[in-house]
């Protein structure tokens, strides 16, 4: 299981903070498809807070997260980052971008809708 801290601006422009305890590798296909495809539909504040509390815990980062994910509902936007934590200095900071994995995933799907509909 890989864990993400995510980093959430909702559309009504609160940001809030909250960890992904599920596979969140994109390649593994569960938080590209299950929580970010919903998420990203939304478009309503009280929707998507309904829904991150059911797929997250708020208000907290994992020392032990692999990845840092940066998602705007206002312009639809994913980021996504190594995630590190440095203990002597207790901070997180943001690694390598990693974008091109979970951009890569999404042309993957929908390629395959493009071949399912014809």
């Amino acid at each position: 299981m890989t864990r993400s801290n995510l980093h959430i601006t909702l559309s009504n422009g609160q940001q809030i903070i909250c960890v992904a305890d599920s596979t969140s590798a994109p390649e593994q296909g569960y938080i590209v498809e299950e929580v970010f495809t919903p998420l990203l539909n939304f478009n309503n504040y009280i929707k998507e807070m309904d829904f991150l509390k059911k797929h997250c815990t708020m208000d907290e980062r994992r020392l032990n997260a692999m990845y840092r994910y940066y998602i705007n509902l206002i312009t639809k936007e994913i980021r996504m980052y190594e995630e590190n934590y440095n203990y002597r200095a207790d901070r997180f900071y943001k690694g390598e971008d990693l974008t091109e994995r979970y951009t890569s995933y999404i042309e993957t799907l929908n390629n395959q809708d493009s071949e399912e509909s014809n």
